[in-house]
């Protein structure tokens, strides 16, 4: 894929879909591409998280804890909250086939917001909309558990 296929990928990400062309094909330039063997991880749950990591081909299971959450597939990006905050992995994500991801670190990351403040600005308005429906989500259920006696109810 070329430079500025690989920007319109990262494009269709929620966290940088209202990004400008040009911070995105400096990211996806600089990322690193890896390839990844079925079985082997891609993030590790509890892991101190240094990136993230975008899905160009292949497949991996999103596992939290044993609980398969579902399958990763071209196009999904993984870990960029914890990559972005510094944070803990939530997840483990296993290759179910050959994966080749684009790496991108927080370095690399932050070194485009320093250099593309607009690009930070929409990555940060992103990132308010959604922990603003997660807040939303948990309010909802907040109010179910106001609303029962007990959990036997649920």
């Amino acid at each position: 894929m070329s430079v500025r296929a690989d920007a319109e990928s990262l494009r269709q990400i929620p966290l940088f879909r209202d990004c400008d062309t040009v911070p995105l094909q400096v990211m996806a330039f600089a990322a690193e591409r890896q390839t990844f063997l079925p079985g082997e991880p891609i993030i590790a749950q509890g892991k101190k998280a240094t990136s993230a990591y975008f899905i160009m081909s292949g497949h991996a299971r999103v596992m939290q804890g044993e609980i398969e959450l579902g399958v990763a597939q071209p196009g999904s990006f993984l870990g960029e909250m914890a990559m972005i905050s510094g944070a803990l992995y939530s997840v483990t994500a296993i290759a179910n086939d050959s994966v080749t991801a684009a790496r991108i670190d927080n370095s690399l990351f932050l070194r485009v917001a320093d250099e593309y403040p607009d690009f930070g600005r929409s990555v940060l308005h992103s990132i308010s909309r959604r922990l603003d429906g997660s807040v939303k989500e948990l309010d909802k259920v907040r109010g179910l558990l106001v609303k029962i006696r007990n959990f036997n109810e649920l």
